[in-house]
């Protein structure tokens, strides 16, 4: 199953639902083979390799599974962190160390979160690069996320200094892949999306 048609005229609202149920059907045969083929993509990709922290999500709701590159970056000396949602700041994320002994507990959403003291957790401008979930993208690294607007606030300030770490390369299945894809001004823009078939560089 490669990139959907027929997505034109819907609006971003029913565009993200009808691929949420489309990646949530995905079978776990499919999302294992997934998770081997986005990690092999991914040593391909430079500045994947070049990073010494990096930033991936726990998968959910039927995401492309980063674990398989989690376990090879650990392997390689790569300091590793996951999201944590910060109640004290409206939908903002700072990010906590992944080790060996890191337990977890489920957030509000459900999602698993490192469960770390507060003053354990970094800022986002301490990564070299953040390996973002996506709903919905297009070759142009358009992309929807689950519209709660996380990371957008998270990375707000690279939005006058893209230049600024860490670089944000978007992750996604191959079939979430969509002709185009409006972008909002609070967009932030990513340098790539990297899914279980290739890599799509971004301008």
């Amino acid at each position: 199953m490669n990139q959907i048609g027929g997505e034109a005229g819907l609006k971003k609202s029913a565009l993200r639902k009808m691929l949420r149920r489309r990646r949530n059907a995905l079978d776990r045969a499919h999302q294992a083979q997934a998770a081997d083929d986005l990690a092999a993509q991914l040593q391909s990709l430079p500045a994947f390799r070049r990073s010494e922290s990096i930033a991936l999500y726990l998968a959910s709701d039927g995401e492309i599974d980063p674990g398989k590159a989690l376990d090879w970056s650990l392997a390689h000396g790569k300091r590793c962190y996951a999201p944590v949602i910060i109640a004290a700041k409206k939908n903002a994320l700072r990010f906590a160390e992944i080790t060996a002994h890191t337990q977890f507990h489920d957030n509000r959403f459900g999602i698993a979160e490192p469960l770390v003291d507060a003053e354990q957790l970094i800022d986002a401008r301490e990564l070299d690069l953040a390996l973002l979930p996506l709903v919905g993208f297009d070759r142009h690294g358009n992309r929807i996320g689950m519209g709660g607007g996380f990371y957008d606030t998270t990375f707000a300030y690279k939005k006058t200094n893209p230049a600024k770490s860490p670089r944000l390369v978007g992750l996604a299945h191959e079939m979430q892949r969509v002709e185009k894809i409006d972008a909002e001004n609070w967009d932030i823009p990513i340098t790539a999306v990297v899914t279980d078939r290739g890599i799509y560089e971004c301008a």
